[in-house]
């Protein structure tokens, strides 16, 4: 990131800053005399902080003042340098799992970038630069958004939905409950109640065509938990019930069984002969059998035996491939 961006980026902070200090409005005049710029330049400012490639950021203008648009944008506040790591790994693993330039982990970084020492801020603005060489998808940014106003304002939305083996998006209402990444689908999921079905479903953000905030409102069920929902599932896949799944890792990679916690369910035992047992309490679903499958011959099952079966199956079908 160049010097001016570097400058131009920390001026739009100020502003954003100075606006949300304002509820009742600031006149641009008083924002320039406090950012020390032009009245003009504050103006451009202002058109910056609304434009969706920037920061997106609802302002209001009446009177003559500027104000940000209520319960659109958080108030500032202060993150220690602990939390501030924490939510730049984070952002960093959203990144490195949507392979996509995203406008809000951009804003995210930057905002960060000027309240953490200077390493830090090194590698934010790297991270920054490195966010610049990937795709854009506008499209999923602005679902996504709409999905969370959904969700935590509590309004109903009727969404276009694209499910595999369809050949068009079909409409639906839903009430969201949750949004969850999935590091193993490389994807972003809301868990919803929808009207169609009248039951819990899951649905894959990116393949929402159209989304449509609604005026009617609804209630998440106070004995809602996306943790209990998911606990029993390897990934975003619900299907199934849970097994008993005992794995033996061979020992020049039993270290990484012991080192590694992959699901809340997981117990690691380490043997005399220095393979490593590892007992699970999930679903078996495509997703899991795929994770077995990556580690080749240096993962066996153990139980069940159905499970131990259908590996097997598959080995001999690679096999037959390859001949």
């Amino acid at each position: 990131m160049k010097g001016g961006k570097k400058d131009r980026t920390i001026r739009l902070l100020h502003v954003l800053h100075i606006l949300n200090y304002n509820p009742n409005g600031i006149r641009p005049e008083k924002i320039a005399d406090q950012c020390k710029v032009s009245v003009r330049t504050t103006y451009r400012d202002l058109l910056a902080l609304e434009d969706w490639e920037q920061l997106n950021v609802p302002i209001v203008r009446e009177s003559g003042k500027c104000s940000l648009e209520p319960g659109r944008v958080l108030p500032p506040i202060i993150f220690n340098l602990p939390e501030a790591v924490t939510i730049f790994l984070a952002s960093r693993l959203l990144l490195e799992y949507s392979n996509a330039y995203n406008p809000s982990i951009e804003s995210t970084f930057t905002k960060l970038s000027s309240v953490v020492p200077g390493p830090l801020r090194e590698q934010i603005h790297k991270t920054i630069d490195w966010m610049y060489t990937r795709k854009q998808n506008k499209h999923f940014v602005q679902t996504l958004e709409l999905l969370a106003r959904a969700w935590t304002q509590g309004l109903k939305a009727r969404i276009w939905y694209w499910t595999l083996g369809d050949d068009k998006a079909k409409e639906r209402i839903i009430e969201p409950y949750f949004i969850q990444p999935a590091a193993l689908e490389h994807g972003n999921y809301v868990i919803a109640y929808c009207h169609k079905v009248e039951d819990l479903r899951i649905f894959k953000i990116e393949r929402i065509e159209r989304i449509q905030l609604l005026e009617e409102t609804y209630t998440v069920p106070a004995d809602f938990d996306a943790n209990e929902y998911l606990a029993s599932y390897w990934g975003i896949s619900i299907y199934g019930a849970a097994k008993t799944v005992r794995l033996k890792f061979s020992p020049d990679i039993a270290r990484i069984a012991v080192e590694t916690m992959w699901h809340p369910s997981q117990v690691t035992e380490l043997h005399e002969d220095g393979s490593a047992i590892v007992t699970l309490n999930l679903a078996v679903t495509t997703e899991f059998v795929t994770f077995i499958l990556g580690w080749a011959e240096k993962v066996e099952v153990l139980e069940p035996e159905e499970l131990r079966k259908q590996i097997k199956s598959t080995a001999k079908a690679i096999l037959k491939v390859y001949g």
